[in-house]
Formats: structure tokens, C-alpha cells, sequence
């Protein structure tokens, strides 16, 4: 699942990641649409609410990114996206 970036006045929101803590440094795979690819990003997250949660660092409003649990490509910083 991937989803857009949200802005909500000066604050960058995205549905929370699996993987996503508040005030934590995580990895996520941000589409990149041209490509077909999907390149790892590091992302700092703040703070967090049941759904979404706060983008501080590494992604800006309409970015893309994968939400699911892409842990089965830990290995990897670019993958390809074969259906789109």
C-alpha cells in the first residue's frame, strides 16, 4: 500500500507505517513513479496519533511511499515495482 504525504498547516502527516513510532528514524521505500522503482529513504517520524503520524525529516508533500511491511527486502535500497 502506498500512500501521499498529507499537509496540515506547517506539519507533514502519513498513515502510520508498520513499522512507525513516534519520535523514531525509520526506513521506507518512496516510489519514484517515472522508474518504476522504489528507493529506500531514511525518514524521521514524530509525533503519532492511532492513524497517522508525523513526518519531521525526509519526505516533502506529495512524495509517495510504501506503508506495508517490506522487512522481506531489508537487503535491498532500490527495488523494482512490476505491477504497478
Amino acid at each position: 500500500m502506498s500512500k501521499e504525504l498529507l499537509e496540515t498547516g506547517m506539519f507533514l502527516y502519513v498513515e502510520r507505517p508498520v513499522f512507525g513510532n513516534a519520535n523514531s528514524l525509520v526506513s521506507l521505500f518512496k516510489l519514484d513513479v517515472p522508474s518504476r522503482e522504489a528507493n529506500r529513504v531514511q525518514v524521521k517520524l514524530g509525533r503519532n496519533s492511532v492513524n497517522t503520524i508525523e513526518v519531521l525529516e525526509g519526505l516533502q508533500v506529495g512524495d509517495q511511499v510504501v506503508l506495508s511491511d517490506m522487512s522481506a527486502w531489508d537487503s535491498h535500497n532500490r527495488i523494482k515495482i512490476i505491477n504497478w
